[in-house]
């Protein structure tokens, strides 16, 4: 790792090269594995770098498998010591390369211990958990606790980032069910918070991100859970209009369920299809029957495919052929708009068109690209004020997502483009609408772009943010995930 000078390649926030001398410093300060460019194995090295989506994949110098509290308050101090630029890691699925960097990164994935209490139905884990690392043993004891739609997601991202699954219809979202945390702030400090200690800390990490520290602990509720009906529905083309015109009745459907079904409506254009067509992904926690009642409407429009069934709630996170597409296209660029309810199906349509030409000028390069919308219920969430915490975002609303997901053929920065031009009429209608309902323009920050405004995702919490920033981390060294500054 090592140059003619004797220093290494590491880039200091300075721009100073860091002395080769102090990567054996670090190494003596932890007691963990320590990854170094040039100096482990390529497939080691390759190994600890990976990340969900590849576009983002950055060639980090330094790797720390922290596995102690001691480890993470021990890189910090080294991070500042010597100004080194850092990030965080968890589970590496952030879109848009959150986790990634060429300098130093500190990666929890080792810190992955979970304990089931019965008697308090919690359920705590360490921060480099995945959501299956949870839901697993959950299910052996007919519980479930709420977390994302994919199992392989690291909980402290899509905690932090607030966070939503299929259970939040009846639980409120992942920052809802959260009971306490263990947070390593950047002074070293290791600071339980909650609603009785710490509660500006509590307040800032429910949907601030890791914006005030390394979260090496999270204590969640966990509920009784059943087998659940399950599974998408494939329509063709000429669907495309019935759907849409399915989408606010649905809406009012979702919503009179108790919050027991979830409905996902995708547009995709899968082999042999001309154009873009539906897919319909039904979710309901109860019986078959009582599911294809519910969504008649939709069994009534003939799909040609239907793999729904009755299915272990934790077997339908797991990543499959057709969540995950082809290992030849997993690089990313998404980006979402939170529509309100019940959508346009104007502006819908306009996106859709514009995903057809998408998908027609880049054709197999693009193939398992998709437009998403979520229907579900906003009832549990939304009851919880905007400003009880960090997260804004919690008015009923249609989540859109438009994801590009492609090859190594075409530019990640060229597609990232395509996307944020499809979203942003999206946005500007939403926008628009907002000005007459006197809403704001909010995102969902784990499925955003890298350029998202700020004030955007705090909105009116930002003021207080900013107040919580210059208590735990005044020279704001966690600025990796959408940066707050220190008011």
């Amino acid at each position: 790792m090592g140059s003619d000078t004797g220093e290494a390649r590491l880039l200091r926030r300075n721009a100073a090269l860091l002395p080769s001398t102090a990567i054996s410093d670090l190494k003596s300060a932890v007691k963990c594995q320590v990854v170094v460019k040039g100096e482990a194995p390529e497939d080691i090295y390759r190994a600890a770098i990976h990340r969900f989506n590849n576009a983002v994949v950055e060639e980090a110098e330094i790797v720390v498998f922290c596995q102690s509290e001691a480890d993470v308050a021990a890189v910090l101090k080294y991070a500042q010591t010597w100004k080194l630029d850092f990030t965080i890691a968890c589970g590496g699925h952030s879109y848009y390369g959150a986790s990634s960097t060429k300098s130093l990164v500190l990666d929890l994935s080792k810190m992955n211990k979970v304990t089931i209490d019965k008697d308090t139905m919690t359920i705590t884990a360490q921060g480099g958990c995945r959501a299956i690392d949870l839901e697993t043993p959950l299910q052996v004891e007919g519980l479930s606790v709420v977390m994302g739609a994919a199992n392989d997601t690291g909980i402290g991202g899509l905690t932090l980032g607030g966070g939503s699954g299929f259970l939040s219809g009846q639980h409120g979202l992942v920052i809802d069910n959260l009971v306490a945390a263990k947070v390593v702030i950047a002074n070293g400090d290791a600071l339980v918070c909650s609603e009785t200690e710490n509660q500006d800390l509590f307040w800032g990490i429910r949907g601030g991100g890791s914006n005030f520290g390394v979260v090496i602990e999270f204590t969640y509720r966990i509920h009784e859970q059943g087998d659940v009906f399950f599974g998408p529905l494939v329509f063709t083309p000429d669907k495309i209009e019935p759907v849409l015109g399915l989408l606010t009745n649905l809406q009012a459907i979702v919503d009179e369920a108790g919050g027991r079904l979830a409905i996902f409506v995708a547009l995709g254009k899968g082999p042999g299809m001309p154009s873009a067509h539906p897919i319909i992904l039904i979710f309901y926690d109860g019986t078959e029957e009582e599911a294809r009642k519910l969504t008649a409407s939709i069994w009534d429009l003939e799909p040609i495919v239907s793999m729904a069934k009755m299915q272990p709630y934790a077997d339908i996170t797991k990543p499959s052929d057709l969540t995950n597409g082809p290992p030849s296209h997993q690089y990313y660029a998404p980006s979402n708009a939170l529509m309100y309810t019940p959508p346009d199906t104007e502006v819908i349509q306009t996106l859709i068109n514009d995903f057809d030409a998408f998908m027609t000028k880049y054709g197999a390069a693009v193939a398992p690209s998709k437009i998403a919308m979520e229907l579900r219920s906003y009832k549990k969430s939304s009851s919880v004020s905007p400003t009880a915490t960090a997260l804004a975002a919690r008015r009923p609303a249609v989540m859109t997502v438009v994801e590009a997901q492609f090859d190594n053929s075409v530019d990640a920065e060229l597609m990232r483009q395509e996307v944020s031009a499809m979203i942003s009429k999206v946005r500007e209608a939403t926008r628009k609408e907002g000005l007459t309902k006197g809403g704001a323009e909010f995102l969902n920050a784990n499925i955003a772009e890298k350029n998202e405004k700020v004030q955007n995702m705090f909105g009116e919490n930002l003021p207080r943010l900013r107040e919580v920033k210059r208590k735990y981390d005044p020279d704001f060294i966690f600025d990796k995930w959408y940066p707050i500054p220190p008011a």
